[in-house]
């Protein structure tokens, strides 16, 4: 009986070959262009995080110092010591605000310094690069407190590229309506603190056209002047 010839084993075809490179091509760039699309929206979802976060301590920390907010008056004229008693003013524009706070945190318990402080909030544009095209949000601080709180005490940023940072004061002597929102406020003319100071913080965010937009109020606890304790003297 006869053997037939063995079959020789087939290969595939160039045409095969080239079909099956294509398809792993396709599949390969689907994947990366899968994986590409979730880490972009995961940077979008931590920066976004980012942003609301630092919105969200700017906004604690300006309405805590507003909160504990106070001025200091001269003493009557029976009661005054030789030197002259210092005083304290609010300071308070759309853009900007200089007062004097208790909300002074102590870092040292030997520290000749008190829980009282000068505090100013403005912007201005930083001497140092950032990827956002609006100001910075600055935050002064003296522990001398005086009637210049405009001046004295160290600098840094609190927050980049502010697109809006707008404080108006509220004056409850006057009639309830968009009238009692001033957009200043000198306690020097007005003898007291606002009954409320309403701050609406606007931040970019990198690379979007989307901002991160926060509104709060805050109502200083010690609106009137307080005197200091002094020893009467006959």
């Amino acid at each position: 009986m006869m053997r037939s010839p063995p079959r020789r084993a087939r290969g595939f075809t160039l045409l095969e070959v080239m079909i099956a490179v294509g398809l792993l091509a396709v599949l390969s760039l689907s994947v990366v262009q899968s994986m590409s699309s979730s880490f972009k929206a995961k940077r979008n979802v931590l920066d976004a995080n980012e942003r609301f976060h630092e919105a969200r301590q700017t906004m604690r920390r300006l309405t805590r110092d507003l909160r504990m907010a106070f001025l200091r008056a001269q003493p009557p004229e029976e009661m005054r010591e030789e030197d002259p008693a210092v005083l304290t003013r609010f300071l308070g524009e759309e853009d900007e605000v200089y007062f004097a706070t208790s909300a002074h945190i102590r870092l040292r318990a030997e520290g000749r310094e008190s829980d009282q402080a000068e505090v100013a909030y403005f912007l201005r544009r930083p001497d140092y690069d950032t990827p956002y095209s609006s100001p910075t949000l600055f935050r002064r601080e003296s522990r001398r407190v005086d009637n210049r709180p405009d001046r004295g005490g160290a600098t840094w940023p609190v927050v980049d590229g502010v697109r809006s940072f707008k404080l108006e004061y509220w004056d409850d002597a006057k009639e309830i309506g968009d009238d009692a929102w001033q957009r200043s406020w000198d306690s020097d003319d007005k003898q007291l603190l606002p009954a409320r100071v309403r701050v609406t913080l606007e931040l970019e965010r990198e690379g979007s056209r989307q901002t991160v937009r926060f509104v709060g109020q805050a109502a200083p606890k010690i609106r009137r002047p307080i005197q200091p304790i002094t020893e009467f003297k006959r």
